[in-house]
């Protein structure tokens, strides 16, 4: 089999299974495992696949932004799921920052109960969620509206963010990569988000398992400037393992 044909195979595999291990390969195409580790770090180096311990994903590009009314019906379970999670984490006197986002949105619905926080956010969608919440202060920053994802962005909302810190943000994302780290579609909510980072103590990341392998247009951030992720169920353990590395705590339940 010729150099080309193999690794086409190995392409051909993940576009099936999403994901595979070194055996994987090695059984499906007889050979051996020093030939796997050079087809996945060429393929790796070609940009067409993630690489993690013991095997590889299938790397996934996206340019397309779905609406908030697309997304909002998506995995819905899942984002319930996560935001419930990430509740635990919020205490009361706490200044959290929400980003944009339909996960981020169920979190928001789960904090009625609680008071003396103050919720910052660039999302019209969150505010309206906590609007009739007298316990909580809400701060909105200013900035462009964008009407596909209900958020403020642009130099306004950074030089908002500059004049304050937080104890906790929680943001979504669109994808999740070991090498490409954390990425959306704008660079919009990108560079909001990225000010956001540096001025939180801690940082949630609240993503549900469709977005890990993935990745889009703009980087927010590398993987070391997330503290935990939260998500709907456990990852591969050499994802898993991946992520440790780089001194994440991944949260299931």
């Amino acid at each position: 089999m010729l150099i080309e044909e193999r690794r086409q195979g190995i392409i051909n595999y993940l576009e099936k299974k999403d994901k595979a291990t070194i055996e994987d390969v090695m059984n499906l195409l007889k050979i051996s495992r020093s030939t796997v580790r050079r087809d996945f770090i060429d393929l790796e180096n070609k940009n067409l696949i993630i690489r993690s311990r013991g095997g590889v994903l299938k790397k996934r590009y996206f340019k397309y932004e779905l609406s908030l009314n697309e997304k909002k019906v998506l995995n819905l379970d899942k984002k319930k799921k996560i935001a419930a999670i990430a509740r635990k984490f919020i205490n009361e006197g706490d200044v959290i920052y929400l980003s944009g986002g339909t996960t981020t949105l169920e979190l928001a619905k789960s904090l009625n109960n609680l008071e003396n926080i103050i919720v910052f956010t660039n999302a019209i969608n969150i505010l309206l969620e906590l609007v009739d919440n007298i316990n909580i202060k809400i701060k909105v920053l200013g900035g462009d509206f964008r009407r596909k994802t209900f958020s403020l962005v642009g130099q306004d909302s950074i030089n908002f963010i500059k004049k304050y810190n937080f104890d906790k943000v929680f943001m979504g994302a669109n994808g999740i990569s070991i090498n490409e780290g954390i990425t959306t579609p704008n660079e919009g909510e990108t560079l909001v988000d990225g000010e956001v980072l540096k001025r939180s103590k801690e940082v949630f990341l609240l993503a549900d398992d469709s977005k890990f392998g993935a990745v889009a247009y703009s980087k927010i951030c590398d993987l070391e400037n997330i503290n935990y992720i939260i998500t709907n169920k456990e990852l591969n353990k050499d994802l898993l393992k991946d992520f440790e590395a780089k001194g994440i705590k991944v949260l299931t339940k």
